[in-house]
């Protein structure tokens, strides 16, 4: 990392301090607790001061013994920013991409050198990509692709926290994997080990959640590019940017599902996302997150066949929720509550390219 995102994590470190509690938990007792909380989804507490290490956003892993700083947003420069999208449109999903970052500076802007980039698409659901429950596996591809060639040192990771116990499933079915691979980039597959529980400062309704340490801290993670897909959702109406973070986190998931608009904007809070690229090739209108029906997609170039892009969050949450849905995004909870958090902006401008 360069030392302008070492400084910026140190005061983020700084601030954050000044708003938790500390906790001090003896070494044994802390494996103990561990290991009793350990369950296929369980926490895995990394977090925890061992042996009277503050507890705070400077996070102690016992393991490594090291003090790791969180992810600060990478230094771009990308034509974008608080409330700015850029909307491509057409049939070809790998065009759509190429001609919507080329019209935001490219990401040479944005990736360089040896830096590690971590990509999370929508890729929770064991069902093909015809369906949009997923993100579309060429739209993966173009951006891992793009990632490489705008450095080709660069190491390119692919992962999302699936909805089976089997994430080899979604993987495959959705055909990202291959997609990812035949692009240059690296398939992870999460590993339950490494999630960190941190606290979340000003949060709403989550204190404390435990995050994949692939978006979590400075030295996994130069570049977090989200990809998610654009769908209906039984329980936040909608699932767009914002909420893909849920594939980003650990523990017992029904928990987010209570106060969810909430508690999407609190993820945000500590997940630092540089660039969305929200893939509405197809578009799940109704019966989501995984309806397998194809009568409950849209395909067509009035609605779909887009890709959406922004360094704003909320903007790209919201122009999806007004273009694609009919919603205006004031109405949309965790959109609104996105803008009251100060993650980005309700208002919005679009370039299409």
């Amino acid at each position: 990392m360069d030392r302008a995102a070492d400084c910026k994590g140190n005061l983020l470190v700084d601030s954050a301090r000044r708003h938790l509690l500390s906790y001090s938990l003896e070494a044994r007792g802390w494996r103990s607790a561990m290991k009793a909380e350990m369950t296929r989804r369980g926490f895995v507490v990394g977090t925890a001061s061992v042996a009277g290490t503050t507890f705070g956003l400077g996070l102690w892993r016992r393991s490594r013994r090291v003090n790791r700083q969180l992810k600060v947003p990478a230094p771009h420069q990308l034509r974008l920013g608080p409330g700015k999208v850029i909307v491509a449109k057409g049939p070809m999903p790998a065009e759509n991409v190429r001609r919507a970052l080329e019209a935001a500076g490219g990401l040479k802007a944005l990736v360089s050198g040896r830096q590690t980039v971590v990509v999370k698409p929508n890729m929770a659901w064991d069902l093909p990509p015809e369906t949009g429950a997923n993100a579309n596996p060429a739209t993966v591809a173009a951006v891992v692709r793009l990632c490489r060639e705008a450095s080709p040192d660069a190491r390119v990771i692919v992962f999302d926290r699936t909805m089976s116990r089997d994430p080899s499933g979604p993987y495959r079915t959705s055909g990202i994997a291959d997609a990812v691979r035949s692009a240059g980039g690296t398939v992870h597959y999460v590993d339950e080990s490494r999630f960190h529980e941190v606290p979340i400062p000003d949060a709403f309704a989550l204190k404390a959640w435990p995050f994949y340490e692939l978006v979590l801290f400075q030295d996994q993670v130069d570049v977090l590019i989200n990809l998610p897909a654009a769908k209906t959702h039984s329980t936040s109406g909608l699932t767009l940017g914002m909420k893909n973070a849920f594939g980003m986190v650990g523990g017992e998931r029904g928990q987010l599902h209570q106060q969810i608009h909430e508690k999407i904007a609190d993820l945000h809070r500590v997940v630092k996302v540089d660039l969305t690229i929200l893939d509405a090739t197809r578009v799940m209108f109704r019966n989501g997150p995984n309806s397998p029906r194809r009568s409950d997609v849209d395909d067509s170039p009035e609605r779909a066949q887009r890709i959406i892009v922004g360094t704003d969050p909320v903007a790209v949450d919201a122009y999806a929720a007004r273009e694609l849905f009919g919603r205006d995004p004031a109405d949309v909870g965790f959109i609104r509550r996105g803008a009251e958090a100060g993650l980005g902006d309700l208002k919005f401008t679009v370039r299409e390219a």
